[in-house]
């Protein structure tokens, strides 16, 4: 009976538990643009993540700066929305060097924590400074890969605002980008016990 009870109680407190907050890496970047269908679209970035955001993996954003870097973003169709696919995206954790966007090389000289593909990327610009982009991320490798379980590594959503200000760009850049990247469901502990894996140990 006692077994019975503290089965019950357990289930119930994790039917009472709220619903987890959406984890999302949120990010300010400027980005060089595709010239030409053919042509790869590249994007730096800092992670900006304040302290009411949930991340999906823990970053200590106290002792390190992390950086987001899409490279390779190849230009498929131009038009109204520009279709792009085939990019590669990785989340750096960087101790020693601040990023600083007229040396792209300190966004990318630290530990790579999550590297993936950027399987596709659509933009639309809807005035001549202001736009948007949607894309898909599978995450591959890095030093933290193994943070994520298997099935929390695909399909991740890559949101992003776009702007041609002049006032927004830093020397050199075509667009800013200020966005983020999110799984589709919250990334769970890989430790944290089903119901299932609860039930079978009374």
């Amino acid at each position: 009976m006692r077994s019975l009870l503290t089965l019950s109680l357990a289930i119930a407190a994790l039917g009472a538990t709220p619903a987890m907050a959406q984890q999302l890496f949120d990010f300010d970047g400027q980005a060089h643009d595709a010239p030409a269908v053919g042509a790869t679209l590249g994007m730096v970035s800092v992670v900006v993540n304040a302290d009411a955001l949930t991340m999906p993996l823990p970053l200590d954003l106290a002792n390190f700066q992390y950086t987001i870097v899409v490279t390779g973003l190849q230009l498929d169709t131009a038009g109204t929305t520009d279709l792009f696919s085939n990019g590669t995206i990785a989340l750096y954790e960087d101790a020693a060097t601040a990023a600083d966007f007229a040396n792209e090389g300190t966004f990318t000289d630290g530990t790579a924590v999550l590297v993936g593909d950027l399987v596709s990327f659509s933009r639309t610009m809807f005035t001549s400074t202001l736009g948007s982009g949607t894309g898909v991320v599978n995450w591959t490798g890095g030093s933290r890969i193994d943070d994520l379980h298997p099935s929390d590594r695909d399909n991740w959503s890559f949101l992003v605002s776009v702007s041609r200000s002049p006032s927004l760009l830093e020397p050199g850049f075509d667009e800013r980008w200020d966005g983020k990247v999110e799984p589709r469901e919250p990334v769970v502990d890989r430790e944290v016990q089903s119901v299932g894996e609860i039930k079978s140990g009374y």
